[in-house]
């Protein structure tokens, strides 16, 4: 075989190696990462509306929640015939117990391992930056919140996806008898709604970031 068809050979095959190494190293896009203010886990400007399917007693029961309006530093959410207030604040969310905050539900910054006082026990964010999946979609950029007390020991378990809210949830009560945690409650978002947005019309679920 000539030399020449040899070297040219030997050049082209170099070109094709070199070419796919490149191609098996390219590395993705660097993710962003999680936001860690407290209010970009929960927005609750007025005509925000969840629907959650809640699990209790082996039932199952639709429940929906609608931020009705916002006074001063508070937003009123009304669940069923009930209405709660959140305070929104510089450090965090709190739920609003007559004319004062009361526990943070959500406190900046938002990073794994931060943690913050609560009457009767402890919060701490267990984990950010995740893919959640529930009945409404698939969530990036999740946070999960624990909130432990005690008399009696109980954890609640809450997921807050970004620029969402609360979309999954659970309650665990210790059981004195097999001293383990029962699970009480659970809770799934099914759809929600932004304000304005037409609530007959298609839910958005936001597919998770590559």
């Amino acid at each position: 075989m000539p030399k020449p068809f040899l070297n040219m050979l030997a050049l082209f095959l170099a070109g094709s190696l070199s070419g796919l190494a490149c191609a098996t190293t390219q590395q993705a896009p660097a993710r962003t990462p999680p936001p860690e203010q407290a209010a970009a886990y929960f927005p609750l400007a007025p005509g925000w509306k969840w629907a959650y399917e809640i699990e209790k007693g082996g039932e199952k029961i639709l429940a929906t929640y609608a931020a009705l309006q916002q006074v001063g530093d508070t937003v009123i959410i009304q669940a069923g015939e009930e209405r709660n207030g959140y305070a929104i604040l510089a450090e965090g969310i709190a739920r609003r117990e007559s004319l004062n905050p009361g526990d943070f539900i959500l406190k900046t910054p938002i990073r794994a391992g931060a943690t913050w006082p609560l009457a009767g026990g402890q919060a701490t964010v267990v984990a950010v930056g995740q893919d959640v999946t529930v009945p409404a979609g698939t969530y990036a950029d999740c946070a999960v919140i624990e909130e432990a007390r005690t008399n009696p020991d109980r954890v609640l378990r809450t997921t807050y996806a970004a620029g969402v809210g609360p979309i999954a949830l659970e309650y665990q009560v210790s059981n004195p008898e097999t001293r383990k945690f029962d699970v009480v409650l659970r809770a799934h978002l099914l759809g929600f709604t932004r304000p304005g947005e037409d609530p007959l019309g298609n839910q958005t679920a936001g597919p998770a970031k590559p």
